[in-house]
């Protein structure tokens, strides 16, 4: 059985790295111009739903975590699902993590013909 502290240790990791994308894409927000912004993510949007829909499943492993959470608490759950709960979060991470990443790609680089 894999340890707690590992689950410990990927959310963070995980965190650090979504809260460094929030940075990047604010710096980028702050000096792009808004019609380079919106034509960027206009030309890209085909990308950008595919990885919103992947955000939406990991919302659901989200969800998913807080009710097994809730139902922990209320004793409706005689085994510990600690395991299930941690991979449930970090596959939400995840998603949210590439989710950011397509946004940042689609602003930082422009594609060849693309402003």
């Amino acid at each position: 059985m894999v340890n707690a502290l590992f689950y410990d240790i990927i959310d963070m990791v995980l965190r650090l790295f979504i809260v460094v994308l929030f940075i990047l894409i604010s710096k980028l927000l702050m000096v792009m111009d808004a019609d380079v912004i919106r034509s960027r993510l206009f030309l890209q949007f085909e990308k950008i739903k595919r990885f919103f829909i992947l955000l939406t499943i990991g919302g659901i492993c989200f969800l998913a975590a807080s009710l097994i959470h809730i139902a922990q608490i209320l004793d409706m759950v005689q085994a510990n699902p600690g395991m299930l709960e941690n991979i449930l979060i970090i596959l939400f991470q995840i998603f949210i993590l590439l989710f950011l990443y397509c946004i940042y790609d689609t602003l930082k680089f422009p594609k060849r013909g693309v402003l």
